[in-house]
């Protein structure tokens, strides 16, 4: 019964995953998202707490160890994921999928860019409740932008953004 159900869902997830890849092909639109993938790189974070630091030093004196406890974490739960888990890169195992971006690492799970957006937007509508829905619609597009560019699985995602959420919940109760 538990095989079946695997089954099920890594066929779910490989047709899904061929869906969105299949998206691309329009200049604007796969411009958009390599670059949206790359804001997942980790450079606008650390942007974003110096931002938070100079600007609103008293909220900087909770966001910023948050956030810290928080990426450490994450890092570490995603590395041993990563090495545990072993899951080939979906341009490698379905037909029809190849990279748009070169990938920073070999495995596929969980989606590492996704869970530090997705940890950021938590951590930072945490402290500005205003800017709510433009952080997580942001961290959604850094999710999709990972599958429609041929390096993750929907599940990958999916697994990234609970880790985010998770992680950054954790360092927010530290501070």
């Amino acid at each position: 019964m538990v095989k079946v159900f695997l089954s099920q869902i890594n066929s779910w997830d490989n047709n899904l995953c061929l869906k969105i890849f299949r998206l691309n092909g329009k200049k604007v639109a796969d411009i958009l998202m390599v670059v949206m993938s790359k804001t997942g790189d980790g450079y606008l974070y650390a942007l974003i707490g110096l931002l938070v630091f100079v600007f609103d030093f008293t909220t900087a004196l909770k966001f910023v160890p948050a956030g810290l406890v928080a990426f450490a974490l994450e890092l570490s739960v995603h590395t041993l994921l990563k090495q545990k888990t072993k899951r080939n890169r979906p341009f490698e195992r379905v037909s029809g999928i190849k990279f748009l971006i070169k990938p920073p690492d070999k495995f596929s799970f969980p989606s590492g860019h996704t869970a530090a957006a997705f940890l950021m937007a938590t951590l930072t509508s945490s402290f500005y409740p205003f800017i709510t829905l433009p952080c997580f619609l942001f961290a959604a597009l850094v999710g999709f932008s990972r599958v429609y560019n041929g390096l993750h699985y929907p599940s990958d995602v999916i697994a990234g953004t609970v880790l985010g959420i998770t992680c950054a919940n954790i360092g927010l109760a530290f501070f």
